[in-house]
């Protein structure tokens, strides 16, 4: 082979390496955007997350305070059956045991007082813990399904739903904050 051939094909391995890169450079131009989505998916995700962990976290609350609140209400219908008795016991004695039975239902009384108060603080707690729970659970639908939009946008390489993926992903990245805090 003479030397003008090598040059000639040292030339041509130039020119085809130079325009595959120039292609690479357009087709990474082109598809840039794509970074983007894959940035955002990420965000969704941990937004998604943070709206789970919390979700589960208030849910586990409603739970504890219904639970208080129930055992707090059977405590307060055992004093109201043990107030039944010694009324009963107060009518039917005289002298110092009808005093003590009295005392009794004094006592008995001021208990039931405390416990419907906590039952009440209970579940006025279990009341405010469950506000959280359905804007939460439509944030983290939202965020799912905008995942989800973003994830086809990658493979389908359509913009459109890289838009409609950022507009579910913005309303449910509001609902988690409304969630959160503004309920």
């Amino acid at each position: 082979m003479s030397n003008t051939a090598q040059q000639d094909d040292v030339q041509e391995l130039i020119r085809s390496i130079h325009n595959e890169r120039l292609a690479a450079k357009e087709k990474e131009q082109r598809e840039g955007w794509t970074r983007y989505v894959s940035l955002m998916i990420v965000v969704l995700a941990v937004a998604t997350g943070i709206g789970a962990l919390k979700a589960g976290g208030f849910g586990s609350k409603v739970m504890l305070y219904q639970a208080q609140a129930s055992d707090s209400w059977a405590f307060y219908q055992a004093k109201s059956i043990k107030q039944r008795i010694a009324e009963m016991e107060a009518r039917r004695t005289t002298g110092v045991e009808a005093a003590g039975a009295a005392a009794d239902v004094e006592r008995y009384r001021a208990e039931e007082k405390d416990l419907q108060a906590k039952a009440e603080r209970l579940e006025a707690a279990r009341d405010a813990a469950a506000k959280h729970g359905p804007p939460l659970g439509f944030a983290i639908a939202l965020l799912q399904i905008g995942i989800a939009l973003a994830s086809v946008c990658l493979i389908t390489k359509r913009k459109l739903l890289w838009g409609a993926s950022g507009l579910l992903g913005a309303i449910g990245i509001f609902y988690v904050i409304y969630g959160l805090y503004l309920v």
